[in-house]
């Protein structure tokens, strides 16, 4: 029996934003951005000679925040960074930018009694309303998070390129498999964000 997709598409939060920071095997915490940069900051006192990053949790990107200076400073610096909006928070501004079309989309276009943007503007509310299309967008986000992740904390592992290529065919069980050898904390958080790319592609 297959499932209602929109148990598995609720991909919104009202959650508030979380960042990780993570050591080259472990992850350090999971909290505000003044949390995660105490906890980096900390490691490299300890560790000087090691690196530890810190993560958007929202998005897996990550944050260059200038962990210099005392903790105080530090917090201060965290409470005062700007995030950029997500590009998944749908608030529904409106932006310029230029697209291309050939000939013979210009010309079919033309024939559709409105205006060129309007007709683009219906087609792409006709796909995002597609229940295949959310599932196939849903699967494109969490393989774009999950990529972005093990490409910032997973590269050098064994058996990452094996990884990436099963993430991109949705391999749960090739994923799986591949990631097996990577430190706990990695491991956990690559199949986390992964998990949801296995559970649509069985809808």
């Amino acid at each position: 029996m297959k499932r209602n997709s929109s148990s598995v598409l609720a991909t919104k939060s009202t959650e508030p934003e979380t960042f990780s920071a993570f050591s080259e095997s472990h992850c350090l915490t999971q909290g505000s951005l003044a949390d995660a940069a105490l906890a980096a900051r900390r490691y490299l006192d300890q560790n000087p000679a090691r690196r530890a990053l810190i993560l958007r949790d929202s998005n897996s990107r990550l944050v260059d925040l200038d962990l210099s200076g005392d903790e105080d400073l530090l917090v201060r610096k965290a409470e005062h960074f700007v995030v950029p909006p997500s590009a998944t928070t749908g608030l529904g501004s409106a932006t310029s930018q230029e697209i291309t079309l050939l000939p013979r989309h210009w010309e079919w276009l033309s024939t559709q009694g409105s205006s060129p943007s309007a007709v683009l503007r219906k087609l792409i509310d006709q796909a995002r309303h597609d229940p295949q299309q959310q599932v196939d967008d849903l699967i494109r986000h969490h393989q774009n998070l999950t990529y972005r992740f093990c490409q910032a904390l997973c590269g050098d592992l064994p058996n990452y390129e094996d990884a990436m290529r099963a993430l991109f065919a949705s391999d749960e069980n090739g994923f799986n498999g591949s990631t097996s050898d990577w430190p706990q904390d990695l491991a956990y958080r690559a199949r986390a964000l992964a998990k949801p790319i296995w559970q649509a592609a069985t809808l």
